[in-house]
């Protein structure tokens, strides 16, 4: 009995970009009461059209006073201490122009949101911008201090080893 085998030898290069990482600190937004408090992380826009966008979701989903705070021009965090569920939270986020969606990818994979609250190699520290009022609520008691690492730049990948 004769077998016959073809092998096909197939040559793949592979390139990769390795980043430089910092180790930064945030919230989360989930609470001990299972609800988010609302979190936003907007990119490549104006402060004016920042505050357009976030106005326009504090009156559709009836939400509290929003801070907004930035450390470099076209780039913004914002929250506010209303709580919502989760998908009610990513209905939000969906909802929001400008958003930036490395932001809302990890948001879903992780099944809660993280600010940054510290300041990224090279950049001032984050400073309170505009404040959008609406109603007032208590700073909650809850908020989860995170520490996670990032790349030092945007363009690249992530491999990620364990959880």
């Amino acid at each position: 009995m004769r077998l016959n085998f073809r092998v096909k030898i197939v040559n793949i290069t592979f390139f990769a970009m390795v980043a430089k990482t910092q180790r930064l600190e945030g919230v989360s937004s989930l609470q001990k009461d299972g609800k988010h408090i609302v979190m936003f992380d907007l990119e490549n826009c104006s402060l004016v059209q920042a505050e357009k966008t976030l106005r326009r979701i504090q009156r559709k989903y009836h939400l509290s006073d929003i801070f907004i705070v930035s450390d470099v021009e076209k780039s913004y965090r914002a929250w506010c201490y209303s709580k919502v569920g989760f998908v009610t939270f990513l209905k939000i986020l969906l909802d929001v122009k400008f958003l930036d969606w490395n932001f809302f990818y990890w948001t879903v994979k992780r099944g809660k949101a993280t600010l940054r609250t510290s300041t990224k190699k090279g950049r001032q520290p984050q400073r309170i911008v505009s404040v959008l009022t609406s109603y007032s609520v208590p700073i909650s008691n809850s908020c989860e201090k995170v520490v996670y690492d990032t790349g030092l730049t945007k363009r690249g990948f992530t491999v990620l080893l364990g959880d």
